[in-house]
């Protein structure tokens, strides 16, 4: 049972705070060397943003330098690196808002972004998930059939999945569906594909949607070298991982082998 709580000027019972309006799920591995804009420039451009702030920390170094920011609402600190799916999970289950925003820490976002992306995850049918970018797959042969990207569309196009760095949630829908990241996928790639599928089987949808003011510069997931990750204290490759996780892909929906 819940326990009143009363204020002491009063002795009647405190008032709720209301929900937040929107809650942004952040994770954070590092300052982001490879992009102009870090955890640091989002957290100052979300300063001028209402909403929740949700870190998920998975480094000391970054959660020693911003734990105590002014703008962090919330946060969780994983000691080693736990992750894409198991991030954007955890601050999921710590959202509040009936819209959720997940960021990828090296994007440099404005107000106009927000709002255009809210206004179409309420107004397009079924929405459960819409980003500035997406695309149409074929998941079977795993492959890209149409990449749809900022300024190469001008209407909400319905997709197979949307991209990871910067999307919108409908918090009621993912979860009366029991949508959730897929932790297999873990480190990170595939778990977007994921989603897709398992949006479709629910009957809903993903959208690419023209939005405007923001602005992101791709890194591991364009890289073509292959590169160590740290991943729960052990290192793993890129390459590695893009292999294994296609085929997990392919046995959890298809029963197949490449």
């Amino acid at each position: 049972m819940e326990k009143n709580v009363f204020h002491p000027a009063n002795n009647g019972p405190a008032e709720q705070a209301p929900a937040p309006s929107r809650s942004f799920v952040i994770p954070v591995l590092d300052m982001s060397p490879h992009s102009p804009y870090s955890i640091q420039t989002l957290l100052n451009d979300l300063s001028r943003i209402q909403g929740e702030v949700i870190c998920i920390f998975n480094s000391n170094e970054t959660f020693t330098q911003l734990k105590d920011h002014p703008r962090i609402d919330k946060y969780c600190y994983n000691k080693l690196n736990a992750g894409v799916s198991r991030s954007w999970n955890i601050g999921i289950n710590m959202a509040e808002a009936r819209s959720v925003f997940i960021m990828n820490a090296d994007l440099h976002v404005l107000p106009l972004a927000i709002e255009q992306l809210e206004s179409y995850l309420y107004e397009l049918p079924n929405a459960v998930m819409v980003g500035p970018q997406g695309t149409h797959l074929d998941f079977r042969n795993l492959r890209i059939v149409q990449y749809f990207e900022k300024g190469g569309f001008d209407k909400p196009i319905r997709t197979h999945d949307v991209s990871g760095f910067f999307f919108a949630l409908h918090l009621e829908r993912f979860l009366k569906y029991k949508l959730c990241f897929d932790v297999r996928y873990s480190p990170c790639f595939m778990e977007e594909w994921d989603m897709g599928m398992q949006v479709i089987e629910a009957g809903l949808a993903c959208y690419a949607v023209p939005v405007h003011g923001f602005e992101h510069e791709w890194g591991i997931s364009s890289e073509k070298d292959d590169r160590p990750i740290n991943y729960f204290g052990r290192t793993i490759y890129r390459n590695g991982i893009i292999r294994s996780n296609r085929e997990k892909f392919r046995m959890k929906w298809f029963g197949t082998e490449q």
